[in-house]
C-alpha cells in the first residue's frame, strides 16, 4: 500500500522495517496473491504455489515462537504477499553446468510483501523480492520448483529479520 519507505538493500532486494514490529507476536496470512498472467501455470500449479508460500510462512513464524492466527486483533500483525512474476525454467540451458551454475536457466519468482497492524492497518514492515531457483536443485527442469527453493529462501529470511527485531537489532 506504501513503497516509500522502501530502501534498496540489493539489486533483488527493498525493504522497510518499522520497530514497532518487535512488538507483535502473533501474524495473520492473507491468502497469497498471484498477480500478472503466469501463462506458464495452469490453475493447480498457481493454487500449489500460492498454497506453498502460505505454509512456508507459517512454519517459519511457528518455529520462531510466533502463534498463526485467523482472526485480526490487537497485537496481531497482517501479512499480505503476492508473486508478481514468474519466470521459466529453461531446460536446455540447465544441460550444461556452467550456464547452470550462472542462474541463466534456472527459473524464478518475484514478489511483494507487507505487514499491516490487523487493527489500524499502519504499515509495519514491506518488501520487494526477486530471485532465482537454487542451482543445486534435483530437478533442474522444474519451473515450480525454482519457485519453492525462492519462497523458501524468502521464508527463511522473513524468519531471520524477525529474529533480529526481537533480539533488539534493526538490520
Amino acid at each position: 500500500s506504501d513503497y516509500s519507505h522502501l530502501e534498496k538493500i540489493d539489486t533483488g532486494k527493498m525493504r522497510y522495517i518499522s520497530p514497532q514490529l518487535r512488538d507483535y507476536q502473533a501474524y495473520m496470512i492473507d491468502p497469497v496473491q498471484l498477480q500478472g498472467g503466469h501463462k506458464q501455470l495452469n490453475p493447480q500449479q498457481r493454487a500449489e504455489v500460492a498454497r506453498y508460500m502460505h505454509d512456508a510462512l507459517a512454519k517459519v513464524l511457528r518455529e520462531g515462537g510466533y502463534q498463526v492466527v485467523t482472526e485480526a486483533g490487537v497485537g496481531v500483525a497482517r501479512f499480505r504477499l503476492a508473486i508478481t512474476d514468474i519466470q521459466d525454467a529453461k531446460w536446455y540451458l540447465n544441460i550444461h553446468p556452467a550456464t547452470k551454475v550462472t542462474g541463466a536457466g534456472r527459473g524464478g519468482a518475484s514478489m511483494e510483501a507487507e505487514v499491516i497492524d490487523s487493527v489500524t492497518g499502519d504499515q509495519l514492515a514491506a518488501a520487494i523480492r526477486s530471485g532465482r531457483g537454487n542451482e543445486f536443485e534435483l530437478n533442474p527442469f522444474s519451473t515450480i520448483e525454482d519457485v519453492k527453493g525462492v519462497i523458501d529462501r524468502w521464508a527463511k529470511d522473513a524468519g531471520e529479520r524477525l529474529k533480529e527485531l526481537r533480539a533488539g537489532q534493526d538490520s
